[in-house]
């Protein structure tokens, strides 16, 4: 078979009978159920990772390509969204992590973000007594129970198996403000402070003292920002990670110089005396988090807001930073932006859960959790791809993601197996693929039409391509299943590489009849070492 051809040949781009739609898979994750999907574009599910444990919030797929995701470890607390774990799962399903968070005095809930380091984000829960509330300056009025419980973040290190360094961590309850009494703490005029959080409001502390209800965390990289939403505030709060902890737990230092303190607040402002309800823009929001670069509107916000007028709602939103990356509180009472910059509405309506990301082609993907459904639709409102599933999302991921690795290092001395997963989706069921791999980078690849194999042509290029089906790269060439499937591997024996050696692994799957790629998977790496 001619596969060098494939290298010289013009390439078509991806099928046309999606239209618009965005090629690659889409993350699920049940709510109350035990299992994380991977669904490609005709709506297949190609890949499940089985758990015994009940997921009720965030799921995040690592650069590395596996799994996080916080799970429910009984006995839980009387508050929606209890989580208390959370676990990093290789692709077969393996358990790499599980790491706890849940005493008596704090305990995880709803959402987990894998960080650039590979550290997680987790949002949790403090108990705050009444008599600690009262002394926040809390109205005993609007105290309902015996327990406050105000949200943190925590940033974990791993360490081994079940364990886990918190190398940072910022309380909600070290950035307080109050006007009701100016015997206890935090007094001052809450219209002065908005990088403070009134710790009257609202009047209700939710269910069983959930003050905050924090639904999402999500990290920006290029400004070392946290980003949290919290619900019962109807709020997206940023605060500033170039803290050490005990910076975060004051006002002052940092990379922002200003402690943990708020640096942005938006979506309602009534929460800190600059506005009215007519000026509130968010409404039980979700998914909150910085568009990431390299997808259109890069460094923009996403929002899911759920209850808002005329039904759930997603905005985008453009920060008012200036030239140093610093947020702007521009003339006026509040925040800006003053509207958001892009909206899509209509057609779905979900009171709980939700999530909304930009897709590489412009398209964002949304999920109306209590439909069951995920859809795509284009920066024009055109929805061009839709999912019914079996239960409620909190949470839908685009994943573009088509080879995973059994490890990225071996010994050369001893040697071993690496495994090579692809998961093309059921839109190239029944091509041909090829497993290649490159010492000499992934850039800038082999451009071929539009498309790119991210490996670069050099001797073990051409090795691999001229030695398939070998006791070394077994069953390198071959037919992807229905689901768009196939298995390779990589066999070294011992002393084979006494390394250093760093090489890079990527799948070419083609049209065979007209020797036409289809698709080239992401690259994985692998370091063998002496």
């Amino acid at each position: 078979m001619p596969i060098r051809s494939l290298l010289i040949l013009a390439v078509c781009l991806i099928s046309s009978a999606f239209g618009q739609v965005a090629p690659g898979l889409r993350l699920l994750d049940h709510w109350a159920g035990h299992d994380a999907v991977l669904v490609d574009t005709n709506g297949t599910i190609v890949h499940t990772w089985n758990s015994t444990f009940t997921a009720t919030g965030g799921v995040r797929l690592q650069a590395d390509g596996t799994l996080i995701r916080v799970i429910q470890t009984p006995p839980l607390p009387p508050v929606g969204g209890a989580c208390g774990g959370v676990q990093r799962l290789a692709l077969d399903g393996t358990v790499l992590w599980d790491y706890r968070y849940a005493t008596a005095t704090h305990w995880t809930h709803h959402d987990v973000e894998v960080m650039p380091n590979g550290n997680v984000l987790l949002v949790a829960w403090e108990w705050k007594t009444v008599a600690d509330a009262v002394a926040a300056g809390r109205n005993p009025a609007l105290i309902a129970g015996t327990v406050m419980r105000p949200d943190h973040v925590i940033e974990v290190q791993q360490t081994g198996p079940t364990t886990g360094n918190i190398v940072w961590e910022w309380h909600v309850w070290d950035h307080l403000v109050q006007e009701f009494d100016a015997g206890q703490g935090n007094f001052g005029v809450v219209a002065q402070h908005p990088e403070l959080v009134d710790v009257n409001y609202p009047a209700s502390a939710g269910q069983a003292g959930d003050w905050n209800h924090t639904n999402a965390v999500a990290y920006d990289p290029v400004h070392d920002w946290v980003m949290i939403s919290a619900l019962n505030q109807n709020e997206i709060w940023v605060v500033d990670h170039g803290t050490t902890t005990a910076q975060a737990a004051g006002h002052v230092g940092g990379a922002r110089g200003h402690g943990g303190d708020l640096l942005y607040r938006w979506g309602n402002p009534q929460v800190y005396q600059a506005g009215t309800f007519a000026n509130q823009q968010l409404f039980g929001q979700h998914g909150a988090h910085v568009i990431p670069q390299g997808l259109p509107g890069a460094g923009n916000f996403l929002v899911f807001s759920n209850m808002s007028p005329g039904g759930s709602k997603v905005v985008e939103l453009v920060p008012p930073l200036d030239a140093g990356g610093n947020f702007v509180l521009a003339p006026g009472p509040a925040y800006g932006p003053a509207a958001p910059v892009w909206t899509h509405q209509g057609g779905f309506q979900t009171n709980v859960q939700g999530n909304a990301r930009r897709l590489p082609n412009g398209n964002t993907l949304i999920d109306s959790s209590e439909q069951f459904r995920v859809f795509e639709v284009t920066s024009a409102g055109q929805q061009v791809w839709t999912y019914t599933f079996t239960d409620k999302i909190f949470q839908a991921f685009y994943v573009d993601r088509t080879l995973w690795a059994s490890t990225q290092s071996l010994s050369g001395s001893a040697g071993g197996v690496v495994t090579f997963d692809l998961i093309a989706g059921s839109p190239q069921a029944a091509r041909s693929y090829f497993l290649l791999a490159s010492v000499s980078g992934t850039a800038p690849g082999i451009s071929l039409n539009g498309l790119v194999l991210p490996l670069n042509q050099d001797d073990v290029f051409l090795y691999t391509l001229n030695n398939p089906n070998t006791p070394i790269l077994g069953n390198s060439a071959g037919i992807v299943n229905a689901l768009g499937r196939a298995t390779a591997t990589l066999t070294l024996p011992p002393g084979m590489v006494l390394g250093p050696v760093h090489a890079d692994f990527a799948v070419a799957v083609y049209d065979a009849p007209t020797l036409t790629l289809t698709l080239p998977s992401n690259p994985v790496p692998l370091d063998v070492g002496p």
